[in-house]
């Protein structure tokens, strides 16, 4: 059962949608070793896509799932769970459950190697790593447990979070990984890969190597105290031949560190090239934010870290990867941006608007952005944003099911980014998971050559409207009341109403609920008007105006078409620009389609013919091929038996969620006779209108939903 109040409540971060994600909101302090951290303040976080890189190269899967001893990174299928010391908590194989939170200065031993689809021959092992429920402001350190604890951290946490890490991780000789408290937390551990031991040269321990803070040391003495970095300010400092970093060229990976003063974002760049357009991690006055970078440094051996808002900085040096083990793009570039008006690198995924919770939006990779056909995986960083509610954004290839593991976890109104190894399968396509309503951003930093990790699965989970969704409808627009609910408000207030709308069938539908308009873009007119065909269309301003307030809301936009002596095909394909997006959808009415002599209304209802039906279908699954779309529906209206002829000849080509709608009111008794007489029997889709003055004793959702209504409809619409 999905909660009504944003999907889930805060102590749901306690359970397993927090793993493997990233939410680092801490406050500032000035420690030397580990950053502790405070508790956060309420301030936004200036948006700056931030460029979080990790290295890959070519995964080399056997049979059985695990990763063979291949020259480089060996990415696994999906994440896998290796710990949780919650109560009742599950692992990938059982192992290291439960258990109970560390304790303060408490060090727990972690056995990885030859465990969930991980080899035996590991130079580092990738790891997401959270804390949960920590009892005091305070950090993780993570280091091989044959190795001394290092003064280094990977992870800061305000007492009573819920804070994520990515770490590499060298693993000991007797494959195990220690993970030190200083506060005391759960800790929740998955895995999302691993380094063969010539591809990554762990600094042991990791080393400071920049830290402005006065007083605060470094691994040589150099670079230290030098002050806050005030906003606009870059620091530049040698990384070459420090801290047995080799003095020759080559990507190291860091964590920066800041302390922010101001609402901010650090940029770190090798000094021999230009500032890129991007950004390592954002921060606000009084955070403590973390983010793992990688940075091809270059001949001159140095660092550069620019501030845009006044911060200390900690930098922090972690490994050294084989150059020839991956390719950096010269600058990132993007894949997808959800926002208004946003750009990506080939004009596609950009501005599509605000994420449904639980939805996932399928995009290619390959063949963009400078990534070829041919890689085998890809480095792409995250960023939720402008979210709406608590949750998470997970990045997968094509599968059957949604891994149990996440990359980004944010609250309300956050801004968040965390970076993902994602492995391609051979479509080249990836899947983003949004669990809670956000913006999402995804900017492609590297790519990895080799063979995809298995062969197509053809589509994300939820690429189909149904049975994964049920949907939510309200009915009408604006230009005139009579027309329906929807028009009774502007496009954004109907959206805020839609929300209260769909609160109780959340809070009791077995299925996610997908808030949808439904707007009248063609309308039936009583007069001939100047084309003769009893029907206006409505402008492209018109449709664009609900098309943007639904996208600001996370709404699917259902085009309803009422046309006159014109026919459906036509109608649609006055829209098509429209229907060409991904979340616009198309709704038949009968009952305003006429034919000489007749016109709309005076209590003519009128018709349409199955093959008029698929002639439209076939055209919008051409639409829907043409620009690689998500299945799109198409409802046709009916509550009389001679609405629709020849019904049984209607057809429902691939990508159309064709879908009967039973649009009759009355006593409940009266629809539900009708509903017998015109709904559909599966994989067909059926639809059910409620009319706020018309029916009486209008069905509740717990009626429709508690099984008053066979079978329970796929979509309900409220006019």
């Amino acid at each position: 059962m999905v909660p009504a109040d944003g999907l889930f409540d805060l102590p749901s971060w306690e359970h397993d949608d927090l793993g493997g994600g990233m939410e680092r909101q801490m406050g500032a302090t000035r420690p030397t070793g580990g950053l502790h951290a405070r508790r956060p303040r309420r301030l936004g976080v200036a948006l700056a896509a931030a460029t979080l890189v990790l290295v890959a190269v070519t995964a080399v899967i056997d049979r059985s799932g695990t990763a063979s001893a291949a020259a480089g990174f060996a990415p696994l299928p999906s994440p896998r769970r290796l710990a949780d010391t919650r109560a009742g908590a599950e692992t990938f194989d059982g192992l290291h459950s439960g258990g109970g939170a560390l304790a303060a200065g408490a060090t727990y031993a972690l056995d990885v190697a030859g465990r969930a689809g991980l080899g035996t021959d590991l130079g580092a092992v990738v790891l997401n790593v959270t804390a949960v429920q920590a009892r005091d402001d305070g950090h993780v350190r993570v280091h091989p447990c044959d190795a001394p604890r290092p003064g280094t951290s990977n992870l800061n946490h305000p007492a009573g979070g819920t804070v994520a890490a990515l770490t590499i991780v060298p693993v000991g000789a007797d494959g195990r990984v220690c993970f030190y408290s200083s506060a005391g937390a759960h800790l929740v551990v998955d895995a999302t890969g691993s380094f063969s031991p010539d591809a990554f040269t762990p600094v042991t321990p990791s080393a400071r190597l920049f830290d402005s803070r006065p007083g605060s040391p470094t691994v040589d003495g150099l670079f230290s105290g030098r002050g806050v970095v005030r906003d606009g300010e870059t620091v530049s400092f040698d990384v070459a031949g420090r801290a047995a970093i080799p003095a020759t060229p080559g990507p190291t990976t860091f964590t920066l560190t800041a302390i922010g003063y101001a609402t901010g974002y650090l940029t770190a760049w090798r000094c021999d090239r230009p500032q890129p357009p991007t950004s390592n991690l954002n921060y606000a006055a009084g955070q403590t934010v973390a983010n793992t970078a990688l940075v091809d440094i270059g001949a001159d051996g140095r660092l550069c870290v620019f501030a845009r808002g006044d911060a200390d900085v900690v930098v922090d040096a972690f490994g050294r990867m084989d150059p020839t083990a991956i390719t950096v793009l010269p600058d990132a570039d993007r894949l997808v941006d959800s926002r208004a008006g946003a750009t990506t690198a080939d004009g596609t995924t950009a501005g599509i608007g605000l994420r449904p919770g639980r939805s996932t939006l399928q995009f290619p990779v390959s063949g963009r952005a400078g990534v070829p056909a041919s890689a085998g995986a890809a480095v792409v960083n995250i960023v939720s944003t402008e979210s709406r509610d608590i949750g998470y954004l997970t990045l997968h290839p094509p599968t059957p099911g949604t891994p149990l593991a996440s990359n980004v976890n944010f609250r309300a109104g956050q801004t968040v980014a965390n970076l993902a190894v994602v492995p391609l399968d051979t479509s080249g396509n990836v899947c983003l998971l949004s669990h809670a309503r956000s913006h999402v951003i995804v900017d492609v930093v590297a790519y990895l050559p080799g063979t995809p990790v298995a062969a197509s699965s053809a589509e994300c989970p939820a690429q189909r409207l149904f049975p994964h969704w049920r949907m939510v409808a309200m009915y009408g627009n604006d230009s005139a009341r009579v027309l329906g609910v929807l028009g009774e408000q502007d496009p954004d207030a109907a959206a805020r109403r839609l929300d209260r709308v769909i609160a109780p069938w959340a809070a009791l539908s077995d299925r996610p609920i997908l808030p949808t308009f439904e707007l009248i873009a063609t309308v039936a007119q009583a007069s001939a008007g100047s084309s003769g065909l009893y029907r206006a269309r409505s402008s492209d301003e018109f449709v664009q105006r609900y098309l943007d307030a639904a996208r600001r809301h996370g709404v699917y936009l259902l085009l309803d078409l009422q046309p006159g002596r014109s026919d459906f095909l036509t109608e649609a394909k006055a829209y098509e620009k429209f229907l060409r997006e991904p979340d616009v959808g198309l709704a038949l009415d009968p009952e305003w389609r006429t034919e000489y002599p007749n016109r709309p209304g005076g209590g003519y209802v009128g018709k349409v013919d199955a093959s008029e039906v698929n002639a439209v279908a076939d055209w919008l699954a051409q639409l829907v091929a043409a620009e690689g779309l998500p299945e799109k529906l198409l409802v046709v209206h009916q509550f009389q038996v001679r609405m629709i002829t020849d019904k049984h000849l209607l057809r429902e080509p691939e990508g159309i969620a064709l879908t009967i709608h039973m649009d009759g009111f009355g006593t409940r008794s009266q629809k539900l006779d009708t509903y017998r007489w015109v709904h559909v029997d599966p994989p067909w889709n059926n639809g059910f209108k409620l009319f706020y003055d018309e029916d009486i004793n209008m069905f509740q959702p717990a009626d429709v939903l508690g099984g008053a209504v066979v079978p329970v409809p796929d979509l309900i619409t409220y006019q």
